[in-house]
């Protein structure tokens, strides 16, 4: 992604303001909160939250991919891999247009079933060998 979006906030990459919310629940008020700051300074809880709610995904889907690229398990406030939770939520009409972005997915759901066909075969076993006489 270039480093000028990095600079924009989703409301002026989208070029939208929204009216304020109707409905104040803490979801919606963090949503609306979110889409003001640059995209630099989102936190992992911030792409997840807004990627979750299908917002600016044009823009973040390119951002939870670099994070998810360097560790399939980052995470928001709830859990560790949230983010990948979140992303893989994204419906397939989504990944239909956004074929290379789809791809990148696809590469990392691959490295992370390897690298769990290495930590099941491998490394669980040689764990639990420890305990066994």
């Amino acid at each position: 992604m270039k480093n000028d979006y990095m600079n924009s906030s989703l409301e002026e990459l989208q070029n939208c303001v929204w009216k304020k919310p109707e409905y104040n629940s803490a979801l919606i008020t963090n949503c609306h909160r979110l889409r003001k700051i640059p995209l630099k300074d989102l936190s992992i809880e911030n792409i997840r939250m807004l990627v979750g709610q299908k917002i600016g995904l044009k823009y973040l889907v390119p951002l939870a991919l670099e994070f998810l690229e360097n560790n399939y398990f980052c995470s928001g406030d709830f859990y560790n891999g949230d983010l990948l939770y979140a992303v893989l939520g994204i419906e397939s009409d989504y990944w239909d247009k956004n074929y290379a972005l789809f791809q990148r997915l696809s590469d990392v759901m691959f490295n992370l079933e390897e690298d769990y066909k290495t930590y099941s075969k491998k490394i669980l076993p040689k764990w639990k060998k420890l305990f066994t006489k």
